[in-house]
């Protein structure tokens, strides 16, 4: 079985001149607390705190906010001028393929927990408001709003909210093509908790092919 090596990148993205990357590439550009501009040719799209989209080819990206990254191993990170590293991460794509990237958001509710479960692919997850108790594997991390985590999507994990308000992180997922559209990653670690209930609320924001 072949496998594709990767790269994914968590950063905290500033720019108020604009900043167009020049290596090959897919980006979701997430506006957390600032609005964000897409500026290309046909014209700006300004992107509302709270929103995000993957940043299409030849356009600059201005204003601050989170970048997510997906490249090869080799590609230099983002200059630290306009981008600075909260998390990155290896990842490997196994089989033939095809894959895509997907940009969602998770939402729970104060001592909300998930099933242990597991997903159909790695990415990198990255908390936007609330307090997380995050159970990846053997390890286990308190979240605060701002910081990032690694999930393989092969160890089994659990995720409790432990704010006293309601909890959103943004996830960047590599999953295979029969899951475009929206379609759950999610994994049960067993039929017992396939049949919890999963306490959490989605957002979809984007999806785009990994083609190279």
């Amino acid at each position: 079985m072949t496998a594709r090596a990767f790269r994914l990148t968590a950063y905290d993205f500033s720019s108020a001149e604009g900043y167009m990357p020049e290596t090959k590439g897919l980006r979701f550009a997430y506006a957390d607390n600032t609005e964000l501009e897409f500026i290309a040719k046909e014209g700006t799209r300004k992107i509302a705190p709270g929103d995000g989209h993957f940043l299409p080819p030849e356009t600059m990206l201005r204003g601050g906010g989170w970048l997510f990254e997906m490249t090869r191993p080799e590609v230099p990170f983002l200059p630290t001028s306009v981008a600075q590293i909260e998390l990155a991460a290896g990842i490997a794509l196994e089989g033939d393929g095809p894959f895509f990237l997907r940009a969602d958001g998770v939402s729970s509710s104060p001592g909300a927990a998930t099933p242990r479960h597991g997903h159909r692919g790695p990415g990198i997850r990255r908390l936007s408001k609330g307090l997380l108790m995050a159970e990846v594997g053997d390890f286990t991390k308190r979240i605060r709003a701002g910081e990032a985590w690694f999930e393989t999507g092969k160890e089994w994990v659990v995720g409790s909210n432990i704010s006293q308000a309601g909890n959103t992180f943004i996830r960047v997922m590599a999953l295979p093509a029969e899951l475009k559209g929206g379609k759950s990653s999610f994994v049960p670690a067993s039929p017992e908790e396939a049949a919890k209930p999963r306490a959490v609320q989605y957002r979809l924001f984007d999806e785009v092919d990994i083609l190279w």
